[in-house]
């Protein structure tokens, strides 16, 4: 008996001791978490990264020799978070990891997901996209376990971007919709607007502007329920994106203007550099160089107060681009300059072989020639390397320039080869690239046109059986033959329409052919007849003044020759263009035009012909005025119309030549105080059945071709041709050309 008792009395002992171990290592690690969380309290607060990282690094420490796992997984957990936060990716992922090996232990597995959700951020941020599915799946099945619906609608947002990284539109949009699908469910205006505002964003990526827009503007109005304003400069600032993209240059600049205006006021230095860089790119597509260069400017005196390196350099290039778009080629080079250097400190090999290309190419045309081949080959290679078909084809291009300016005739070949294959396998890519955009597309629409036959069946069954009639079959009969009716009335009545549209399409074709043809004829009868018999004629006459040793008779009948044959020719000429563009043969290059340049060399061309008859013949040009046109037809045009005002206008007289863009398109005009044109004649002057032609003030003759073939290669380029005149005053001839839209590189 006094025995058990004795085994009793230790037995309760013990556990006491067990009890009291307990409670004081419970104390112990409670009293270690508390410790821990205080320095992290400090980090998060903390400004400098140094002192961010030692105070998670004291936290840590703390619990080097902690026993209870739970403890070790909330410190590790919550450093991590802190050092995300302060954007120390590296270490906040060794810290994540470190709390996962602790995750069994943890007393709520929401921050599990939530550890797991923060891996798959900093694996985005490393542009391992891949790896952050990883993470970010584990964290939806953690969060689905749970029922943590808020958790899980953020996790399908984070996967649908990670899939609209990766160009996988279908299941970013798969994704969208569910966390749309879960914000509703759980009345979450939040979750809506980002499911909304995300989904608007792959739909702009896949052109399609106008459904973009609608869930954008649809997160602009939930947006004013939660009065969220960062989110809601942020909707602006995408629907401005689309704006752009949709050429509404005046709508995205108000949508930016708004968007800066509440970032400012939230003091939101990203947002506000983001702002006016966006404008800078409005304002350089519209051609407004000053304006870019303001906002440029602005948006890099914000990034250099914020002190990031990478964004800084983007700046540098693009106040570079618009100089050089400007013309102002010294400020390009020093901006280009300036990102290389700074480059130094980061590695972003795609921005330096962009920059290196820009700066090549700047170089080339301020002729530093080696210069720019040095800058050139490193772009080359740099492309190669990083396989960025559209930069290294464009490199091939400038290659080939630089050759072509150093009479290398042949490597300028060779690289102008290369550029045009690998533009061609560009094609081949967007092809590929469209199609993918289109399936993901269809699989939107196909997916909301189940989601309506499901509802629509629903309604179906749920109406009364009742509506079922026994005279439905007679119905159908009746409404049957009645349709039969109606679309063999319809077919009869379109073929007839259609077979009246070709006959009367055809009758106009014929005409236009039978009045080409009678021109044809004309030119040949009479214009070509008449240079022929004066050749003869004047041929005779100078070999008999020839034989008779009469020099002067021979100098001026041979002087006639030559202005005979120097028509003759010029009349052959434009009848070989005429025909080739009534064949459809006529090469239609298109390429980057300066119309000074180009305006500049007809008139030197075309200067000794006006100074015969005393003649002035005056430029005034626009400055950096560029078309989109072919150079062959342009200089045709011009020199034709050039050539008629010298014609018909008096001696000592002045012929103005001018251009200016008007709009997306550049406007021409050739002025003379002339004999001018009678209204009656204007409408004729460019229609090929009129015999309308006229003599020049000295009696020049003309076929009335030149105005037919002007007509049809302004056409040609894209524009339009016009006439205004009045008799005994002059005339004013017009054409216009598309003005080259300068893309964003």
């Amino acid at each position: 008996m006094t025995t058990k008792l004795l085994f009793k009395s230790l037995y309760t002992i013990t556990g006491c001791i067990l009890l009291f171990l307990n409670c004081s290592f419970t104390a112990h690690s409670q009293q270690n978490k508390e410790t821990a969380f205080q320095y992290i309290e400090q980090a998060e607060k903390a400004q400098a990264e140094d002192e961010v990282i030692s105070l998670c690094q004291q936290s840590v420490s703390v619990i080097a020799n902690e026993p209870n796992p739970s403890v070790k997984f909330d410190v590790y957990h919550k450093a991590g978070l802190a050092l995300f936060n302060h954007k120390q990716y590296n270490i906040a992922r060794e810290y994540l990891n470190n709390a996962l090996t602790y995750k069994a232990a943890s007393t709520d597995k929401n921050n599990v997901g939530i550890t797991e959700e923060y891996l798959g951020w900093i694996e985005n941020a490393n542009n391992q996209n891949e790896l952050a599915i990883e993470h970010f799946n584990r964290a939806k099945d953690i969060f689905t376990s749970t029922n943590n619906l808020e958790k899980l609608g953020n996790t399908y947002n984070s996967l649908g971007a990670m899939y609209w990284y990766l160009r996988n539109y279908a299941q970013a949009l798969e994704y969208f919709d569910m966390v749309l699908t879960v914000g509703e469910k759980i009345d979450n205006t939040v979750l809506i607007r980002k499911g909304l505002t995300n989904k608007g964003v792959v739909l702009n990526t896949l052109a399609q502007y106008n459904e973009a827009l609608i869930c954008l503007e649809r997160a602009l109005e939930l947006n004013q329920l939660d009065s969220d304003a960062k989110s809601r400069a942020v909707l602006l600032n995408n629907i401005g994106n689309i704006n752009g993209a949709l050429n509404n240059n005046e709508a995205a600049i108000r949508n930016y203007q708004e968007a800066l205006a509440i970032y400012s006021q939230l003091d939101d230095k990203d947002g506000i550099s983001s702002c006016y860089n966006n404008l800078g790119e409005v304002h350089l597509e519209l051609g407004n160089i000053l304006q870019a260069i303001e906002n440029y400017q602005t948006s890099l005196n914000i990034l250099i107060q914020e002190g990031d390196s990478s964004k800084i350099a983007v700046s540098y290039v693009n106040i570079g681009r618009a100089h050089q778009n400007g013309e102002q080629y010294s400020k390009a080079i020093s901006y280009f300059e300036k990102a290389l250097k700074l480059m130094l400190t980061f590695n972003d090999p795609s921005l330096k072989a962009e920059t290196y290309l820009h700066l090549g190419q700047t170089l080339l045309t301020n002729k530093h020639y080696q210069q720019a081949s040095d800058y050139l080959t490193k772009a080359t290679k740099l492309a190669k390397e990083l396989d960025e078909k559209a930069l290294l084809a464009d490199c091939y291009n400038s290659m080939s320039a630089w050759h072509s300016q150093q009479a290398n005739y042949k490597d300028a070949l060779d690289y102008k080869t290369k550029y045009a294959e690998l533009k061609d396998a560009i094609t081949d890519e967007q092809a590929m690239l469209s199609s993918a955009r289109m399936e993901a597309v269809y699989k939107l629409l196909n997916k909301e046109e189940q989601i309506s036959k499901l509802e629509q069946d629903n309604l179906n069954k749920s109406a009364s059986l009742a509506t079922v009639r026994t005279g439905r079959t007679t119905y159908l009969i009746i409404t049957g033959f009645l349709l039969m009716v109606v679309v063999v009335l319809f077919l009869s009545f379109r073929s007839r329409r259609k077979t009246e549209r070709l006959l009367k399409e055809k009758n106009n074709e014929l005409q236009q052919l039978n009045a080409t043809k009678d021109k044809f004829f004309s030119i040949i009868a009479h214009d070509l007849k008449s240079p022929f018999s004066s050749l003869m004629g004047f041929a005779e006459m100078l070999t008999l003044n020839a034989e008779s040793k009469n020099t002067k008779e021979v100098v001026e009948y041979s002087q006639i020759i030559h202005n005979s044959t120097k028509r003759l020719l010029g009349l052959v000429e434009n009848l070989l263009q005429w025909s080739r563009t009534q064949l459809g043969t006529t090469e239609y290059k298109p390429t980057q035009l300066d119309i000074s340049i180009q305006t500049h060399n007809i008139v030197s061309l075309l200067r000794l012909n006006a100074e015969e008859k005393d003649i002035v013949i005056s430029p005034r040009i626009e400055r950096n005025l560029v078309a989109w046109a072919d150079e062959n037809l342009y200089n045709t045009i011009l020199r034709n119309l050039i050539s008629n005002a010298i014609k018909f206008s008096r001696i000592g007289s002045v012929i103005y030549v001018a251009a200016s863009a008007k709009n997306d398109m550049i406007e021409v005009s050739v002025a003379d105080s002339g004999v001018g044109i009678r209204q009656e004649n204007l409408e004729k002057l460019f229609m090929v059945d009129s015999t309308f032609s006229t003599k020049g003030t000295l009696n020049e003759k003309g076929t009335g071709l030149g105005l037919v073939l002007c007509k049809e290669f302004v056409e040609i380029n894209k524009g339009a041709i016009w006439a205004e005149s009045e008799l005994e005053k002059g005339s004013t001839f017009y054409f216009t050309l598309p003005l080259l839209q300068i893309k964003n590189n």
